[in-house]
Order: structure tokens, then sequence, then C-alpha cells
């Protein structure tokens, strides 16, 4: 016995030992992406200030464009203003070209009348002058036609064709006259027409020189401000790109950052699966030691009894029992209610829960005399630990040990199933003396 406690004091010494060693290097991994982390996040801080800068000057932007918009509307009403007034302009222009081909064509009227009245004239004159020639040469050879009074029908003959020559030569100047002053009339009609024009197209012509000048300034202005729309249009869409590959970059850190903290996440899990391991490893050794001792002890009771040395044997304590699931206590030892028939039985162990699949180890080292079905516990392995003890582990899915094998503390021996009278997956446990039940929890080491 004093050897046994040296080997547990021992085993306990060692223990926090195994189970610091590694902890320096764990926390400087975990240290190390907690700074990784940390400069991420300061990285995407300047970022989101750099966006935030850009976002600015892209506000600012776009309200120089709608400045630069509204002036180039406001040349555009000016400039569809002159184009009225020079569609106007050029309605004025048609309507006095017309008025001008309306005076040529009444001075070239007038003219084409005084030649025909030209014409008449000279007709006339010509026929005048054969008259008064004939008139005259017969008053000649008519002695004293001016003194005589002769024959009163000579006198009355020659006062008539004096008559009738100035008649006709009066009408004739009187006409002649007339449509002198109608052509004169016409000629000045048609030249203050000509002039009328010649102002007009004057006027048009200043008017379109003055309008090609506004042009010339509206489309000089139009392409200044064309240029720099376009350069505030290129600046907004730019900056708006350098915001969004910002804001990617940004997803891409905070992605990081996820991909760290995931890190860190599984090896703190790697770390407690690491040290749930090394203290399962270590309470095994523990145990499998404590079996050890018990089993010496067993050996040298018996050795002792076969040579009649019975004053010094030591009865053996039961063998330290290891849980054999990592899944909660459901059931406990005592009478419940069956829930399956509906009364009240006596539960012979443990029930632990657990999903099906889920490995079931050996509590002690020890001997499989069982591995078979049967009835009410389904698939049932028991096995032999020394000095009367036993265990049971029933409603199994499945058998990794046969009878006859050896198994060691915490060997896998099989699965949880749901076999026999069992409402769901789970273990039953027995721990037994000689056959007789006892309280597992009476006699169980928790696994850590």
């Amino acid at each position: 016995m004093h050897k046994l406690l040296r080997i547990v004091c021992l085993l306990a010494a060692m223990l926090p030992l195994a189970l610091s060693t590694p902890s320096a290097a764990q926390d400087s991994f975990i240290d190390e992406r907690e700074r990784q982390i940390e400069e991420k996040k300061r990285e995407i801080d300047a970022r989101q200030r750099e966006q935030e800068a850009l976002k600015r000057q892209a506000l600012f932007a776009i309200e120089e464009l709608n400045v630069t918009n509204a002036q180039i509307e406001e040349v555009d009403a000016a400039l569809t203003e002159v184009n009225n007034w020079i569609a106007a302009a050029a309605t004025r222009l048609s309507a006095v070209e017309l008025s001008q081909t309306a005076a040529e064509e009444r001075v070239t009227a007038a003219r084409e009348r005084d030649a025909e009245l030209g014409e008449e004239i000279a007709a006339i004159r010509e026929r005048l002058r054969g008259q008064v020639v004939d008139i005259y040469l017969d008053l000649v050879y008519e002695q004293n036609f001016l003194l005589q009074d002769g024959d009163p029908n000579r006198n009355a003959r020659r006062q008539y064709y004096i008559e009738e020559l100035g008649a006709d030569a009066q009408v004739l100047i009187d006409r002649l006259r007339q449509t002198k002053d109608d052509q004169q009339i016409a000629v000045q009609q048609a030249e203050q027409a000509q002039a009328e024009i010649e102002q007009a197209q004057a006027e048009i012509e200043q008017a379109l020189t003055d309008l090609a000048e506004l042009r010339r300034a509206q489309k000089k202005l139009q392409d200044e401000w064309n240029r720099k729309r376009q350069e505030l249009e290129a600046r907004i869409e730019n900056e708006a790109q350098a915001s969004l590959d910002i804001e990617n970059e940004i997803a891409g850190l905070n992605q990081d950052i996820s991909s760290i903290e995931d890190e860190i996440e599984r090896e703190q899990e790697r770390i407690l699966v690491e040290e749930e391991r090394r203290k399962r490893e270590a309470e095994l050794a523990r145990l499998a030691e404590l079996d050890r001792n018990r089993q010496a002890d067993l050996d040298l009771a018996a050795r002792q009894e076969r040579l009649g040395q019975f004053d010094d044997i030591e009865i053996p304590a039961p063998p330290p029992f290891f849980q054999p699931v990592a899944g909660p206590v459901g059931s406990g030892y005592g009478n419940r209610v069956h829930p399956i028939f509906g009364t009240v039985r006596f539960h012979a162990g443990l029930d632990f829960s657990g999903n099906t699949g889920d490995p079931v180890e050996a509590a002690a080292s020890g001997t499989v005399i069982q591995a078979q079905l049967r009835s009410g516990y389904g698939n049932t392995i028991i096995i032999d630990h020394g000095g009367g003890w036993t265990t049971l582990y029933a409603h199994l899915s499945r058998f990794n040990v046969y009878v006859g094998d050896e198994v060691a503390i915490g060997e896998t021996i099989g699965a949880i199933g749901s076999t026999g009278w069992s409402t769901g997956p789970h273990l039953h446990f027995e721990v037994r003396y000689r056959g007789s039940p006892q309280d597992p929890a009476n006699h169980l080491y928790s696994r850590g």
C-alpha cells in the first residue's frame, strides 16, 4: 500500500508539469494572432478615414458639377433666345426680299410702259408733224389766209385744222406727262424699296455676324464646361471606384480578421481538447496504475492464501472505474418508473446520454466474458475485472471486442445504440460485485 501511495504522489506531481509544458507556445501563438487582428483593425480604421475623405471630395465634385450644369443650361437658354431672334430676322428678310422682287417687277413694268409710251409719242409726233406740214402748205398756197376774209367755209376749215391740231397735241402731251410722272413714281418706289432691302440686309448681316461671334463664344464656353464636366464626372467615378476598392479592401481585412479569429478559436478548442486528452491520459494512467496495484494485491492475497499465510492478507479494494462515455447521466441507480412499461422497477445502473455511434470505453482493465444480444439489455458486453468485480454495457449499436479479449482501461469496446428495451440512444452501465449490482456513482472517477 505504501508503494501505491508513492506512485500516486509521483503521478500527481508530474501531472501539472505535463499539462503546462506546451502552454508557452500556445500562448505565443494566440498572442501573435491577436496582434495580427489589432494590426488589421488599425488598417481598417485608416482605410475608413481615407474612404470618408474620398466621399467628401466626391460630394464637393458633385456640387461643382451641378453648378456647371446650371451654367450650361443658362447658356443654352440664351442661345435659344438668340436663335428665335435670328428666325424672326430671317422671316423679315424673306418678306423684304419678296417686297424687293415686287418693286423690281414694278420698275420693270414702268420702264416697259415708258418705252411703249415713248414709241407712241414718237408715232404721234410723226403724225402731227405730217399734219402740220399739210396744213401749213395748204395755208401757204391760200392767198392772204391770215389777212383776208375770203370764203367763210375756207376760214372755218382753217379754224378747224388749227383747233384739231392743238387738241391732239395737248392730249398727247398730257399722256406723255402722266406716263413720265407714273414712271418717276415707280422708279422712286423701287429705289425706296431697294434702299429698305439694302438696310434690312445690312441689319441681318450684322445680326448674323453677331450670332456667329456669340456661337463661337458659346461653343468655346460650352467646350470648356463640357471638359470641366467630363473631368468632374471622371473624378467622381474614380473616387467612387477608389471608395469601392477601399470598401472591398476593408471587407477583405474583416474577412482576414474573421479567419484569424476562427483560427484562434480552433486553436483554443484544440488546446482544450489537448488538455482534456492529456488529463484523460493522465487519469487513465493513474487508474491503470491503481488497477495494477490492485491486481498485485489480489495476486499477493492469492499467494498468501495458497501458502496458508492468512494473518497478513489485505482485502482488495474495488478497481478504479473510469466513466465509459463523455455524455451526462440521465436515469440514476435505484427504483424508478420504467419508461416503457410504466411501472416502478429497480434500475440497476446509470444511463448516459449520447448519440448512436458514439464510442463506449472500458471502465477498467479486464477480460471480456460476454458480448452478445440480451433481450431487455439489447447488445451487451460484460467485462470481468477480477476480485469479483464486473461492469456491464447495454443497448450497444455494435461490438468492437469479443469474448476472451483482454482490454485496457479507456479502450473502445463498442458504440452507443438503442437496442433492446430502449426509448432512444444511450448507454446503460452497471457495476457488480460477485453478481450483485452496486451504485456506479460510488465507484466512478470522472473524465477530468
